[in-house]
């Protein structure tokens, strides 16, 4: 008789009494078996294995404390709300950086996760950046605030959660995109889990009613009952209708819905946050992913390496010696003043290109040789770049934009110097390496004050005597546009030449008469009208701001503008 081969009936080979070592699901009975074999009839017959969905250890925890994590999410709702509702640069910004870190941490104790001591540099820069968030009107430093305490939360996120040693900067990018995606799958996980936790309460407190669900579908039928009855006796009766008007103009239901709806938000996407979290459905081993013929890349990089070459020779000789002879009609100033933009985007893409290189294609000495001669080219390009740069500004006027090339130029150079080592250095870390010279450049750029120094390089009588009289209107609307930052320069005498220029006109004159009795009493003409009306339109700004200022929206730029108002 065929002998009956039983090497698949059990998975793993494990033996047939269940005990499976390692075994996460709990049991060492065949009845709690993550795999079905009840069908079994007779030795040898195939097992239909049918594998139950299983929860991690910190799902099994978030389910178990749905109490405090939904208690918790909803606490943190209001408390976002109260902080950031209408809110973007108030003095609660640096509050809410400091109780999100707080009720992180206190959560992921909760679900068994252990504190890391090297995240203290990502908790000094959330804070920062929150701080630095009360300190500037400007709509750039907010948004750019904003979004760096958006991926520094989330990276603090990944490294608390998983063993991220060894990942490299594609692994994190994907992590990043896994982890915010699983949050979107996650996004209603309070339903599923509050069912579940109060079938868990049922099984434990056997004989103990629970007064939880009743008392939710009770609120769920009262209130649009509510709203029906008092309809209709609204129209039942003029008196009591008229008395409901006068308790609702007390309120304003938009923002009472705004708020409302934003409690909501806040409340899922926290809770989701958590659950996607206690998926760990991202993968802690890194792949090696460099298994393309570095054949490809040695062609690419090399053409791209002679054009580069030829181009470092040029700006050497023209640009920083400058002691070859021009195309005909060009100068040095207007040949400077050209290109800087586009030498941006090559160093950009310079540095992508180096990156792909060494993560996609296998090790090789020559294409090793190639990107190090790329590296050594983009730093040609960085500093012809902010050359040119330089030369413009000081041929034109200084603006936020121009300002941030030049520090996206000096980040730039950093990590390719970091790229540069890399290259030779495997173990050398990349990512932590270009996380903490982007982070703590970006903080100096946003507790500079850009404004400020824009609006006393603008003003410096040195360099208003370059500009015509173009170049002088549009400094001066450019000027007007700024955010409450440049009030110590722009609502100063001693610093703007313009509250100064009419005699006899003084500032406070300026900013608190009327138009017309400014025309009759100084008989202001067009051009002295033009002159100090764009300073006027940003003091009404600054003013509109300041009377707007209250307890929970308090800034302290707008406070340093109030010094200068009459």
């Amino acid at each position: 008789m065929e002998q009956t081969n039983t090497n698949n009936i059990y998975p793993n080979n494990q033996p047939s009494d269940c005990n499976y070592p390692n075994n996460q699901y709990s049991s060492n009975t065949c009845s709690n078996s993550p795999y079905l074999n009840q069908n079994m009839s007779y030795p040898g017959q195939p097992v239909i294995a049918v594998k139950r969905n299983s929860d991690t250890i910190f799902t099994k925890n978030l389910k178990k404390h749905f109490s405090f994590f939904s208690i918790g999410s909803l606490l943190y709702a209001v408390f976002y709300t109260f902080c950031l509702y209408r809110n973007s640069s108030g003095i609660t910004y640096p509050f809410f950086v400091i109780g999100t870190l707080c009720y992180f941490f206190f959560s992921i104790q909760k679900l068994g996760v252990p504190y890391k001591k090297d995240s203290i540099f990502y908790i000094i820069s959330l804070v920062l950046l929150g701080i630095s968030n009360c300190l500037t009107t400007s709509q750039q430093l907010l948004f750019m605030n904003k979004c760096g305490i958006f991926l520094l939360s989330f990276i603090l996120i990944l490294h608390t959660i998983y063993n991220d040693k060894e990942w490299n900067l594609p692994k994190y990018f994907a992590a990043l995109f896994q982890t915010i995606g699983a949050c979107f799958a996650c996004i209603f996980r309070p339903f599923s889990d509050m069912i579940s936790y109060f079938d868990a309460q049922k099984q434990v407190k056997t004989g103990k009613k629970s007064y939880f669900l009743p008392v939710l579908t009770g609120i769920a039928i009262a209130l649009p009952l509510l709203f029906i009855i008092t309809a209709l006796l609204s129209s039942a009766d003029i008196v009591f209708a008229k008395m409901l008007d006068r308790i609702f103009t007390c309120f304003n239901f938009m923002t009472i819905f705004e708020i409302f709806f934003l409690i909501v938000a806040v409340f899922f996407c926290s809770y989701a946050i958590y659950a996607a979290l206690c998926m760990k459905n991202v993968q802690e081993e890194v792949t090696d992913q460099r298994k393309l013929e570095p054949v490809i890349a040695i062609i690419v990089t090399a053409a791209l390496s002679v054009v580069y070459l030829m181009f470092s020779v040029i700006q050497i000789m023209y640009l920083f010696i400058g002691n070859m002879r021009l195309p005909k009609g060009y100068t040095y100033s207007g040949y400077a003043r050209e290109g800087f933009f586009q030498l941006l985007a090559v160093c950009i893409l310079n540095l992508l290109l180096v990156l792909i290189c060494l993560y996609l294609f296998r090790e090789n000495m020559v294409l090793k040789m190639i990107l190090t001669l790329i590296s050594s080219c983009t730093y040609i390009m960085i500093l012809s770049s902010a050359l040119r740069m330089i030369m413009y500004i000081n041929r034109y006027n200084l603006t936020f934009l121009r300002i941030f090339v030049l520090w996206s130029l000096t980040v730039i150079f950093f990590l390719m110097a970091g790229v540069t080592i890399f290259i030779y250095q495997k173990r050398f870390p990349l990512f932590t390496y270009g996380m903490v010279i982007v982070t703590v450049f970006y903080i100096c750029l946003s507790f500079a004050h850009p404004d400020y120094w824009i609006a006393r390089y603008n003003l410096n009588p040195a360099h208003l005597e370059y500009l015509d009289d173009y170049d002088v209107f549009d400094s001066r609307h450019y000027l007007s546009t700024l955010s409450s930052d440049a009030a110590p320069v722009l609502l100063n005498e001693k610093t703007n030449p313009y509250l100064s220029q009419i005699p006899g006109l003084t500032s406070n004159d300026i900013f608190t008469m009327k138009w017309d009795d400014l025309k009759e009493q100084y008989l202001l003409e067009n051009d002295e009208y033009q002159c100090i009306s764009w300073i006027r339109s940003y003091y009404l700004d600054m003013q509109h701001l300041s009377e707007d200022m209250h307890v929970r929206n308090f800034n302290f730029s707008v406070h340093a503008a109030r010094k200068y108002m009459p």
